[in-house]
């Protein structure tokens, strides 16, 4: 009599590439667009919130150097929470340990917003401290002259580049992991550009339409006079949650176990 034979069916391993996710940010887009049209009731909602913290915060003497606004911007924080838990269906919305986790990345995410700021600040001194006073002396007065007669233009412009060539790894990678930790998931930041490899420039251009809209709304208000900005901050932060939210479901997403077959 001759045994059966068991074959164990050997699964080839995922290729690297196979295993790369990515998104369009205009399908994006336009999906959370449908979103809010479909659910205008609950946006206006959101919105009417977010309308008013800004305008309470316009209230506050001296701004950001008032006490006041640590209260204000604790419990703008909390509103923001409550939102991302309430759009992904996580109760109960308010929730106090999901708000501390929430705080890692947040954390992280204005720690290297601020480093980067703090050593372009400095950059241009150091060749001070390394023992070319002399010869860097003339381009560094030439430098700081050229600044000076652009109005700031120059070194806003490269700023403003620059940091948005970091955006996916300073705000738009660890977002994501900022809102996987309010419901419960993973808080890492690394896990989230493991992730997310792959979609650079996607992360690019969303920073790019976001700001832009900003500084258009900013020059509108500061040529005619409107005040646009705090209605256009009470609606955009709204809109680009709900692309931010619908970006984590894309990389976030379970897959399916499957069993390993014997024939």
């Amino acid at each position: 009599m001759h045994r059966k034979r068991v074959i164990l069916r050997k699964t080839k391993p995922k290729s690297s590439q196979a295993e790369i996710k990515t998104f369009s940010l205009c399908s994006v887009l336009k999906s959370s667009a449908k979103f809010v049209l479909l659910f205008k009731r609950t946006f206006l909602i959101w919105f009417l919130l977010n309308f008013s913290f800004l305008y309470i915060f316009t209230l506050i003497p001296n701004g950001w150097t008032n006490s006041l606004s640590i209260v204000w911007l604790i419990l703008y924080y909390v509103y923001w929470c409550i939102f991302i838990r309430y759009m992904q269906q996580h109760q109960p919305y308010f929730s106090l340990i999901r708000i501390f986790n929430g705080l890692i990345p947040s954390s992280k995410i204005m720690f290297m917003n601020i480093s980067i700021y703090v050593i372009i600040s400095i950059i241009p001194y150091i060749p001070f401290f390394m023992g070319f006073r002399d010869k860097y002396l003339e381009f560094f007065e030439e430098y700081m002259e050229l600044i000076h007669r652009h109005n700031a233009l120059l070194g806003t412009v490269f700023f403003y580049v620059l940091m948005l060539l970091l955006s996916p790894f300073t705000i738009g990678r660890p977002y994501l992991a900022w809102i996987s930790a309010l419901i419960g998931k993973s808080r890492s930041i690394m896990d989230a550009y493991k992730r997310t490899r792959g979609n650079y420039w996607s992360f690019v251009q969303c920073a790019f339409i976001m700001s832009s809209l900003i500084a258009i709304s900013h020059y509108i208000d500061k040529v005619y006079q409107i005040k646009t900005t705090i209605y256009l901050m009470s609606f955009l932060p709204i809109y680009f949650n709900i692309v931010f939210i619908n970006i984590y479901k894309i990389f976030y997403k379970q897959a399916k176990r499957t069993k390993q077959s014997v024939d």
